[in-house]
């Protein structure tokens, strides 16, 4: 149920001293038993090794059971272990056909309607067992195979199965531990507190009052049932591969599929994942404001752990659509969603370690309010070229840029490297068109918005990770496109958050709330590449006009992600400026200390930068790059263009102002087609302000060696001579009036 596999700060778990007393005593009971039986062991073992059948005599020892390789994924192997054994590979394979030729028949002739021919195929994939469950749940991601409601129902697949007995639990516990299982827990009891396909977990107790944990054993035939399975989808995909043309490598599918159930076989990987993510959302581990202790996994008894059997933490938590035990931790679900999406978002985006599975089963609310992540059979590993073309990728879909995203689709392996650039563009643009047109809207058999493209396909077109993909696949059908099997993971992942988020409130869009996060790493991130995607996106492709709208929704992010003063934790840095709430909030107060830290570290000449905060710090350098560009000469036609823009905002303002007045304190502010209104200019300069305050070392070392240029003195000029024929004295009474209404108040 919702209290599986994890652990509570009760039982011991958070007095460490306690804890590593147990961790001394089970290391001592294993050494004692290994010191009895040990050389017994090893003598039966090695008499068992020299008795037994060569490994090389064409599959004589089932490859999953030597003691050199265990359970490793070896198609050749499994191939020639099985090929001694043809009836129960001819067993399988009928039964297995069977039931695909079920689906495959209501298919073409259409019997039922797609939402029933949908759900047998889920049925029947659930009834052929672990290795069929899994590939439907990677099926449920490949919107560029199937329809949008094969992938739902796909989606859903669970494997819940009746529990193995307690005797086989017993006896592989005896067998990994080489000690009686008495010897360390004080009872297993009867029935285990979830059973799945690949796994069982128990509650249970160490001896002697130690610490309560949860126990996951390895069901038994599990190895040759999948091996087995291997053999047959391995031999069912070549063969369509050979008579039918497939724009995915099938096999390569099924072998990245049944290798990744492998490796959730060996605990020890996944023991290893655990405490990989620990680390990092541990206090003090640098996932940052929002996240640094507040997201947490299971601590692991490596004592107690083994290829087949997993020892972990219990924690009593309560699941996510549990309203009440989430208010009782002093939480709404609104804001576990948005945690889950950062922490999913910094895990891909960020340490490129990702946990793969983070549906509603996987997530738990422990009673101290933290998000435990549970389950980390699956995980995969994103390198940062991967990550970064991911980003721009993100970006380029969401600003409608068909061009970049071509290249970025070409590096991350969607579109082959000899691809039509200009066409595949257009084909984009075609579906960008249709997709804000919604010209043809209307419910799909899932239930989703419909976008027709020019060719008169109907696709997925609502804003989820799922829609993007079918959009993206239906309009470069033709330019092969193709899902690469290492992205079927990352799918995975993010289909299942949003199917967790959209869960909870079916308003929530993850993509939505992701984008700010990615324009906030894309200011964050000192590297080249990430400098030139923002570049791309907030200059026009002629280089010489600038998208303020983006400007203003890049810093906004920025701030709203976790960058505003709000978002800080309370501290004053080495150079004396104010992080958080300091001055009840009054703007001018806290402006005037930031400006104070600001010229102390310039009239002191000391670097106070190593004090402050490390993202501001790495946008600061994002807006100096920006700098060095627009004084460059190649910036000249920008910086005409600037000082063009500020004076067209002055105009824009000034007149909102009077009109305001005119109309009094609550008329508003009336909308304008031309620019941004006063509040747009108001919220984008507050925006500053915040990025200025968190680190105004940085950011006075930028102002100071910009006003410094000849380039900036004479943009000075022209913006100084466009003011002065601007300022009246009522103008000037206006403005003055709102900047002391504005930097006086407190913040709200």
């Amino acid at each position: 149920g919702a209290r599986a596999a994890g652990g509570s700060r009760g039982g011991g778990w958070g007095d460490e001293e306690h804890t590593a007393a147990i961790r001394e005593r089970i290391r001592a009971v294993r050494a004692s038993y290994a010191g009895d039986d040990g050389r017994a062991h090893s003598s039966s073992t090695a008499s068992a090794s020299s008795s037994s059948p060569s490994t090389s005599g064409r599959g004589a020892v089932p490859p999953w059971s030597r003691p050199d390789r265990h359970a490793v994924y070896d198609p050749v192997a499994f191939d020639e272990y099985f090929s001694r054994r043809p009836l129960k590979v001819m067993y399988r394979f009928l039964e297995v056909v069977t039931r695909l030729t079920d689906v495959g028949a209501r298919v073409y002739v259409k019997r039922g309607t797609i939402e029933e021919r949908a759900g047998r195929m889920r049925r029947h994939f659930t009834e052929l067992g672990p290795a069929f469950v899994k590939l439907g749940q990677v099926l449920s991601t490949r919107a560029d195979l199937l329809p949008a409601s094969y992938c739902e129902q796909l989606g859903q697949l669970q494997d819940n199965l009746p529990p193995a007995s307690r005797e086989h639990a017993l006896a592989l516990l005896r067998r990994e531990l080489d000690a009686p299982p008495e010897a360390f827990f004080e009872r297993i009891p009867e029935t285990p507190v979830a059973a799945a396909s690949l796994a069982q977990v128990y509650r249970a107790r160490t001896v002697d009052g130690g610490l309560d944990v949860a126990v996951k054993l390895q069901r038994p035939g599990l190895a040759e049932s999948v091996a087995l399975d291997a053999t047959i989808l391995r031999l069912i995909a070549r063969i369509v591969r050979r008579f039918v043309r497939l724009r995915s490598d099938v096999v390569g599918i099924v072998d990245e599929l049944i290798g990744r159930i492998f490796d959730e076989m060996d605990y020890r990987r996944e023991a290893d994942s655990i405490r990989r993510f620990r680390d990092v959302y541990r206090v003090g581990g640098g996932a940052g404001s929002g996240l640094e202790g507040l997201v947490r996994a299971p601590a692991v008894l490596d004592e107690l752990s083994t290829r087949a059997v997993l020892v972990m933490e219990w924690i009593d938590g309560a699941r996510l659509t549990d309203v009440d035990a989430v208010a009782a931790a002093g939480l709404t679900p609104s804001d576990l969603l948005e945690r889950g999406v950062r922490c999913s978002l910094h895990q891909l985006l960020e340490t490129g370690f990702m946990h793969s599975d983070p549906h509603p089963g996987n997530l738990l609310v422990a009673p101290d309010g933290s998000l435990v992540y549970l389950d980390f059979g699956m995980v995969v590993e994103v390198s940062p070229g991967t990550r970064r073309a991911m980003m721009r990728g993100l970006v380029g879909f969401v600003n409608r840029d068909a061009h970049g995203l071509v290249g970025d689709l070409r590096t991350l392996d969607f579109l082959p490297r000899d691809v039509d650039h200009n066409a595949a563009g257009a084909a984009l643009r075609g579906v960008f068109e249709a997709s804000a047109g919604r010209a043809g809207a209307g419910e799909d058999a899932g239930g989703g918005a419909v976008v027709t493209l020019p060719s008169g396909s109907a696709v997925r077109g609502t804003n989820d990770f799922l829609g993007v993909v079918s959009q993206l696949s239906a309009a470069l059908l033709v330019h092969d496109f193709r899902l690469p099997p290492y992205f079927a993971r990352i799918l995975r992942a993010l289909a299942a958050l949003e199917g967790t988020a959209t869960g909870i409130d079916r308003e929530f869009e993850v993509i939505e709330r992701a984008y700010p996060y990615v324009l906030a790493q894309l200011l964050a991130d000192k590297d080249p590449e990430m400098r030139d995607i923002l570049r791309r996106l907030v200059l026009e492709p002629c280089g010489t006009s600038v998208r303020w709208s983006r400007v203003r929704r890049l810093l906004n992010a920025y701030v709203e992600s976790g960058g505003g003063i709000s978002g800080v934790k309370s501290k004053v840095n080495a150079a004396g400026a104010a992080r958080s709430e300091p001055f009840g909030g009054c703007r001018a107060a806290e402006t005037a200390a930031g400006l104070a830290a600001g010229a102390r570290a310039l009239a002191s000449g000391l670097d106070y930068s190593r004090d402050e905060d490390d993202d501001a710090a790495a946008a600061a350098a994002a807006v100096r790059d920006a700098m060095a560009y627009v004084m460059s000469p190649s910036g000249a036609p920008l910086r005409v263009t600037l000082v063009r823009d500020f004076l067209d905002a002055l105009d824009a303002y000034l007149e909102v102002m009077e009109v305001m007045e005119d109309q009094g304190s609550g008329g508003g502010d009336p909308e304008r087609d031309a620019f941004f209104g006063a509040e747009d200019l108001e919220r984008l300069a507050e925006t500053g302000r915040s990025l200025y305050l968190r680190a105004p070392t940085a950011w006075t070392s930028v102002a100071v060696n910009a006003v410094m240029r000849e380039e900036a003195c004479e943009m000075a000029g022209r913006v100084a001579q466009g003011v002065s024929e601007r300022v009246t004295r009522d103008n000037t009474r206006r403005l003055v009036k709102r900047m002391v209404e504005h930097f006086f108040a407190s913040k709200p």
